[in-house]
């Protein structure tokens, strides 16, 4: 008798948890489309910020090689 009882407890146990689990999700996916919480995506738009200034600076940095280097091949030309 109390096998069973035991067997009935870890079934509706496991399905609470489960049913629990799915709610959770459900209302943290819904919260989180809506605004309400940020998340991963605003770290994601800051990340991604973050490597656009970086290229813009390598950009910069390449367009005053790119210069140096006409400068010079002009220098050598003439």
């Amino acid at each position: 008798m109390t096998e069973m009882i035991l067997m009935l407890v870890i079934v509706f146990g496991s399905i609470m948890v489960t049913t629990l689990g799915c709610v959770w999700m459900g209302t943290s996916y819904s919260s989180k489309k809506r605004g309400f919480i940020t998340g991963a995506s605003e770290r994601e738009i800051k990340q991604l910020h973050e490597q656009v200034v970086q290229i813009q600076q390598e950009v910069r940095f390449l367009q005053k090689e790119v210069k140096s280097l006409i400068k010079i091949a002009k220098g050598i030309i003439q």
